[in-house]
């Protein structure tokens, strides 16, 4: 039988490689996306392959979209959170709005699925895997990223904290941190100057890539990982390890 991964902001980027990721190893995926024409561009892309896949839209900021996926969703085998907003706000410039919005979507949404499906996967008695992609801004902080940060320091907190909690089920909880990752190609090129000035903070000089968060996030899921829950694979070229 199939197993069933879940993921959020799978429209582009990380959580489409990871969705890739996935269907190759013969998962069936549900993809949330926010818009109409993400599903629409999705939906004609993966339709060339033989995949198993369904896809959900709606905003996580919006509480009766999550609660429809508790009623039209009745189990997963694993649950990868990683839609986010992203804020390069002074921490002075932060609007209230501004603040709600990724609160609401970084952390908010990522504790009310996670507690839905947890509970799914406790009632179907299935040794889950709970992943929440984070970043290396979860771990060490950066000007001008106060909201984003904020964020992704409680995804650390509330990942070690669930892993404690579901434990006794046998379901694992794991976050991935990446550093700088390249999802559009053109950022090569219209962004090179910025880009060469983080590559030099980075020990390996390198960013990270999209196949490699979606490699990690598959390994999280095998027998391979079976002892490690409760913490974070920081993929930062060493970013965060020190001067």
């Amino acid at each position: 039988m199939k197993k069933i991964t879940l993921i959020s902001g799978a429209s582009k980027g990380i959580g489409k490689e990871i969705a890739l990721k996935f269907l190759k190893k013969n998962h069936h995926v549900i993809l949330l996306v926010q818009k109409n024409q993400q599903k629409l561009n999705l939906t004609k892309f993966l339709s060339k392959k033989n995949y198993k896949f369904s896809i959900f839209v709606g905003d996580l900021r919006n509480k009766k979209f999550i609660e429809s996926l508790n009623k039209k969703i009745t189990k997963v085998d694993n649950l990868i959170n990683n839609a986010a907003l992203a804020n390069k706000k002074h921490f002075n410039k932060i609007l209230s709005k501004e603040l709600e919005d990724i609160i609401e979507v970084n952390l908010k949404s990522i504790f009310t699925l996670s507690q839905i499906f947890s509970k799914k996967m406790i009632k179907n008695k299935l040794k889950g895997n709970i992943i929440n992609i984070s970043s290396q801004l979860g771990h060490i902080a950066a000007y001008n990223r106060t909201a984003y940060c904020m964020t992704k320091f409680g995804l650390e907190g509330l990942t070690k904290s669930m892993a404690l909690d579901l434990a006794q089920y046998k379901i694992r909880v794991n976050s991935i941190s990446p550093t700088k990752t390249i999802v559009d190609p053109g950022e090569l090129v219209n962004s090179k100057k910025r880009l060469n000035i983080i590559k030099s903070k980075i020990p390996l000089k390198k960013f990270s890539t999209v196949e490699e968060i979606a490699g990690i996030a598959y390994f999280l899921t095998t027998d391979d990982a079976n002892s490690i829950t409760g913490t974070s694979i920081i993929s930062d070229g060493g970013w965060s390890a020190g001067k």
